[in-house]
Parts: structure tokens; sequence; C-alpha cells
């Protein structure tokens, strides 16, 4: 019995160990595993918040230039930045033809640039943003774009393109306030003058010229060139005109009051240094007999598209 009790014992013990031994590697690996589990919290703090630039137009909507000269085009855009409107610092716009891009340097006839637009507050989050620019009047007509960038103060930017509008077509010329034969006598020739007509519009023209005695009385009932204020009248037929120089006299045109086509065309101003816009007229007239005194008359010039 004694043996048995010792083996009875022996198994108790063996038991006892491994209960204890399995419990100590429990904890353990629990306590492993509480260790791997720890946690960090993640911040930041977002200082600024890009533009957005939602709505970009031009003002007016339909560009009719102004022959000779320059046409004020505005390009306007709203833009609205969770940062308050002054986090709009400023922005720049590119006005140009659609045909051309808006990708490249100024050139007058179809792409201009503006890079110092100025930005104002319409409300707490939103700016508005205007770009001039001064379009001249040889800028290709046809269908036009505005390109603007909106800028914030950590350079951040948004881009927009406008919708597309139109340039339209404008006719106008340009001719010498005055035409001056100088001093001649009776009975003689003038020397040949010339009389630039230059195009100030944005398509060739054709053109026509028509005379009149004086300068009121266009309807010229008496077929004058000249009112003389001394004495006696130079008629339509000795006042002569020609399209190239060094004609002479007797092969140039008579002037005559029905407004005639001189057989010429003249082209848009290609580029912003050109010349290729104007041509030159040549003139002389001969002084009949019994006239003195100064005398004056009217030449009058008329472009018209050239339909080509």
């Amino acid at each position: 019995m004694k043996n048995k009790d010792k083996a009875l014992a022996c198994l108790f013990f063996l038991f006892v160990f491994l209960f204890v031994l399995f419990t100590a590697t429990t904890m353990i690996s629990f306590d492993a595993s509480g260790a791997n589990n720890s946690i960090t919290i993640t911040k930041v703090n977002i200082t600024n918040t890009e533009p957005d630039l939602h709505y970009v137009f031009i003002t007016p909507a339909s560009i009719d230039l102004t022959p000779g000269n320059t046409t004020k085009v505005n390009c306007t855009g709203y833009v609205y930045d969770l940062d308050g409107y002054a986090d709009v610092t400023g922005a720049n716009a590119t006005f140009y033809d659609s045909s051309n891009g808006d990708t490249g340097g100024f050139d007058g006839t179809y792409r201009y640039l503006n890079s110092s637009c100025t930005c104002v507050e319409v409300s707490t989050y939103n700016a508005s943003c205007s770009c001039l620019f001064d379009v001249q009047y040889y800028a290709n007509n046809g269908t036009w774009q505005c390109n603007m960038t909106a800028v914030d103060d950590y350079g951040i930017s948004d881009n927009e393109n406008s919708t597309l509008f139109d340039v339209n077509t404008v006719v106008g010329i340009d001719v010498p306030a005055e035409l001056d034969y100088g001093d001649l006598s009776v009975t003689q020739y003038s020397l040949e003058k010339g009389l630039n007509v230059t195009n100030y519009g944005n398509v060739p023209i054709n053109i026509s010229v028509r005379g009149y005695g004086g300068t009121t009385d266009s309807d010229n009932p008496d077929n004058l060139s000249m009112i003389c204020a001394a004495g006696g009248n130079i008629s339509m037929e000795h006042e002569k005109y020609s399209i190239t120089g060094g004609l002479g006299y007797g092969s140039m045109v008579t002037l005559n009051n029905e407004s005639t086509a001189m057989g010429f065309t003249i082209e848009v101003k290609n580029n912003d240094t050109a010349i290729n816009h104007l041509n030159t007229t040549y003139w002389m007239i001969y002084i009949p007999a019994s006239v003195s005194g100064f005398c004056n008359g009217t030449l009058e010039f008329v472009g018209q598209e050239n339909p080509q």
C-alpha cells in the first residue's frame, strides 16, 4: 500500500506542477500581448485652405473695338477662401484668341497678359479679382476667352477659364487732316503729293473716294473740286489721283463727286510693329485761269470690309 500511496502522491504533485506551469505561461503571454497593443494619438493643425476660383467672366460680354485706339476689357473672377477674403493675395490672367491658345507671350493681335490684377473684398470668405486689358483695334475678330489664376498667402493657386465670347469686326480708316498742294500760279500743275490711307480696323478693307468744293456742300451742285476765296473756283476735272506713284498727271484718275473704288485693299495690321496696314495714294491738281486766293475742297474716303 505504501508503494501505491507513493504513486498517487507523485501523480498529485505532477498534476500540481503542470497546473502551475500552465498558469504561469498563460499569464506571461497575456502580459506580452498587452504591451504590443499600445496606441499613439495623431494631430495636425490646418493653417491654410486653398482658394476656390469658381467663376470668371468678361465685361463687356461682346466686345466692340475702337477704331485706331485701344478698348478696355475687364476679366473678373470670384474667389472663395475659407481662410478669409484677405488670404487671396493676387491674381493674373491671360486674355486670348481661342484659336491661338493662352500659352506664350504678348501679341496685340491674339494674346494679352496681366500679372498684377486687383483683388477686393466681397464678403468674409469671398473676394473679387479684376484684370484689365487695353485691347488694340487690330485684335483678331472672332472667339476669345480669359484664363485667370488666383493665389493665396501660401502661394497655393486655383485656375479657371471664362466662357467663350466674341470680339466683333470693326471697320475704320484714318487719313491726314489736310492735303496741301502749296503755293501755285494759274496754269501750273502741282507736284505729286502722297496721302496715306490707314486701316484702323481688324479686317481687310477696300477704299473708295469722292470729292467736292469747299467743306460743307457735299452735294456739290457745281461739280467743283475747290472753292477759292478771292475769286473763281477749280472744277472737278482738274484734280486727279492714282494708287501708283510717278504716273504723271495725264495718266491719273479724275476725281468726281460719286464715291468710286480706288482699286486697292488695305490689309490688317498683323503685329505690333508692322506697317502693312496703310497704302499711299498720289494726288495732283492743275490751276486754271481766273482763280486766286486760298482755295479748299474736301476728299471723302470710305472703307468697306473686303469680302475676299
